[in-house]
């Protein structure tokens, strides 16, 4: 059933039936019913390829993210999800599994025409390269995009970010003031901007107050280099920076039966669940990741129906939920 179809059955233009099924004002309401109501008798569904084709536009957003198996991300998209799904966008998730060479392969494969734009978390392997080719050609091609969590700082695009800095920097000034005198900074993201953000944050807060102790390792030798951490008894707290982290110096203080958070409090970065369901609960940095990807999604809707607005930088502010290992 085409839309020429369904015009000869209705004894109308085909104008008509397509301004009638677009809800368009120049179509009264009865003729509007009318065709509705033969669309669905016939099941006439409209050829999207061909819209497109005439639109130039896919209705479609490509969502890149370097991992599904962090809770962050997941979180992101939910709120991403909210407002695209309100704007009557279609979503399609990409994931990276942190390779430059697949992000650039996603992102020149779906702006040739798949999608209207992106929203992105770049990979590790991308951030340590600073590559922007990629992007540049998607803007090129009027595909705009919207840098979340983990962004390129010289790239002229709007960004999402999380205070990374502004969080550990409260959280260590915290610890400052419960007396701690020997706080570790764990981390096992040392390469992403993020981690680095986070590891400015604490140096910029202990500096003069405690010599820094900073342990930054892959996550494969990371549970045995803490290991080696907590031989030294006078360290007191540590700051996890990503979810690997936070879980191993617990399952290390545990083992090395250390009183928590008598003798050593751990504060990290991990999803709620998950640090509700260990023992002893963990406190955690809470970074609002569906705040995250709601504003990351509003800027990509604003700037598909705006292309002349500069690019923002906005920043969502995280909170640190206190728990047992504080």
């Amino acid at each position: 059933m085409t839309l020429k179809d369904l015009a000869k059955i209705a004894g109308v233009s085909i104008s008509t039936v397509s301004k009638a099924l677009n809800d368009s004002p120049e179509i009264g309401k009865k003729t509007k019913a009318r065709i509705h109501d033969l669309a669905d008798l016939y099941n006439y569904q409209p050829n999207n390829l061909a819209i497109n084709l005439k639109t130039g536009k896919t209705k479609t957003i490509g969502v890149i993210v370097p991992s599904i198996q962090n809770n962050f991300f997941a979180k992101v998209i939910i709120g991403i999800e909210e407002v695209l799904n309100a704007s009557n966008y279609n979503i399609i998730i990409s994931i990276t599994n942190e390779s430059q060479a697949k992000e650039v392969s996603i992102v020149k494969t779906l702006s040739n025409g798949v999608v209207d734009g992106f929203l992105v978390a770049v990979g590790e392997e991308t951030q340590i390269n600073q590559h922007v080719e990629h992007f540049n050609y998607a803007n090129k091609r009027n595909k705009p995009v919207v840098l979340f969590d983990r962004v390129i700082k010289s790239l002229a695009v709007d960004k999402v970010i999380v205070d990374d800095k502004a969080i550990v920097n409260t959280v260590v000034k915290s610890l400052l003031a419960q007396e701690k005198k020997h706080i570790a900074l764990v981390s096992a993201i040392y390469n992403l901007s993020v981690g680095q953000s986070r590891k400015e944050g604490y140096l910029e807060a202990i500096k003069g107050q405690q010599d820094a102790i900073v342990l930054e390792a892959n996550v494969e030798d990371l549970e045995d280099e803490i290991k080696k951490l907590l031989l030294d008894t006078s360290i007191d707290a540590i700051i996890a920076l990503d979810e690997d982290a936070a879980l191993l110096a617990l399952r290390v203080a545990k083992k090395q039966n250390l009183s928590i958070p008598n003798t050593i409090s751990i504060v990290g970065f991990a999803p709620t669940k998950l640090a509700e369901n260990v023992s002893p609960q963990l406190t955690t940095i809470n970074q609002h990741g569906i705040d995250i990807g709601r504003k990351a999604a509003e800027l990509l809707v604003n700037k598909l129906a705006d292309s002349t607005l500069e690019p923002q930088r906005v920043v969502v502010n995280s909170t640190v939920v206190h728990r047992e290992t504080t």
